[in-house]
């Protein structure tokens, strides 16, 4: 590598085109904060290793090291976190729920067209942020994998696929029912007491019981992230194996005779945000939690209507609703046992992005 650092100035090897020296490439840090990001670089050269792991430092072409300085860092990443540059395809519309790669800053982000706006502009969804993207900043997603392009199945596709699936399962459990069975009654047996005392190997843990008997808290629904509703209940009592008997606050029984009681892990448990004022009014493309049949969904807003008192929001189950302004509260992720508040950001054009 020359004191410049160029690539060009490196010897070949006898890797495939992509990773000789020189080549631009995309490299994803597997970073725990945006785990989905790809960003561009270049191959200066393969890294002499005692493993059989074949590594290569690259130049970061966007991504900054320290902005205030324009640095760009040089890195070092595994092969199997490059990749080549995706060829190109045709300019194209996009459709709600597509799975795209939108370009924000510095890289490619992977999400899922959330909003189909006018003059070819998006809202681009990336759990649990949402930007405001145009169809220039777009591109469908693609996995490379054995060194070839995998273009998404499109929804037909998926749905044969998912029907495929459903049949091989069901046609499993047919053939192991006796093992599932007798697992399950293994699992039954290994528990004794109140199940707050776990016997095993001769050892005995007792658990740490993290919400207590008349505790207020709020409990999610079995969706995944895209389209989780977090509800209001108490803890009832805890039962063991890290499980609540909850009753909802706001969800009746059939008869109503009262309300509804579920087990529930801690998991799908966390305490009550707390609160964030809002004097105001709040902004387009903020990360909300919207009141809606009982329970908080995540949403984002879409349009501020005359007054301020009232928003349109975008909810997680691609509903388009009006809601008032006490029927909202800003979003806030309970994570490891802290909450935090995502910084929500609109990204107007390439290549940088903007907070609101």
């Amino acid at each position: 590598m020359s004191e410049n650092g160029k690539a060009i100035d490196a010897p070949a090897t006898e890797d495939p085109p992509y990773l000789q020296p020189g080549s631009i490439v995309e490299v994803n840090p597997q970073d725990d904060d945006c785990p989905r990001a790809w960003y561009t670089a270049i191959i200066i050269e393969r890294r002499a290793t005692s493993t059989n792991h074949k590594r290569y430092v690259v130049h970061c072409t966007d991504l900054f090291q320290e902005r205030n300085r324009e640095t760009k860092p040089f890195m070092e990443y595994n092969s199997v976190d490059i990749r080549p540059l995706p060829p190109p395809l045709p300019p194209r519309k996009f459709k709600v729920g597509d799975i795209v790669e939108a370009y924000c800053g510095d890289g490619w982000y992977e999400g899922k067209i959330a909003i189909v706006l006018h003059d070819d502009t998006y809202i681009f969804q990336m759990s649990p942020m949402c930007l405001l993207v145009g169809v220039n900043q777009l591109r469908l997603h693609r996995t490379w994998f054995n060194g070839n392009w995998i273009q998404p199945l499109d929804e037909s596709e998926l749905a044969v696929e998912a029907e495929d699936s459903t049949e091989k399962v069901t046609e499993m459990d047919s053939n192991k029912g006796v093992i599932l069975e007798s697992e399950a009654d293994n699992a039954e047996a290994s528990k004794s007491g109140t199940g707050n005392i776990l016997e095993g190997s001769g050892q005995i843990t007792i658990e740490e019981e993290v919400f207590g008997e008349g505790q207020l808290v709020e409990v999610a629904n079995d969706e995944d992230d895209f389209n989780q509703t977090w509800w209001s209940a108490t803890i009832v009592k805890p039962v063991g194996n890290n499980r609540y008997l909850i009753r909802y606050e706001t969800l009746g029984t059939e008869g109503d005779t009262g309300f509804l009681e579920k087990e529930m892990n801690s998991l799908h448990i966390r305490p009550p945000p707390p609160h964030i004022p809002v004097p105001h009014q709040f902004k387009m493309f903020d990360n909300v939690n919207a009141l809606y049949k009982g329970g908080w969904c995540m949403g984002v807003i879409i349009q501020v209507l005359s007054g301020g008192s009232k928003y349109e929001v975008y909810l997680d189950n691609q509903e388009k609703m009006e809601f008032k302004h006490s029927d909202l509260r800003l979003h806030q992720d309970w994570i490891n046992g802290k909450w935090t508040k995502p910084s929500p950001g609109v990204c107007i054009s390439k290549p940088f992005c903007i907070s609101v």
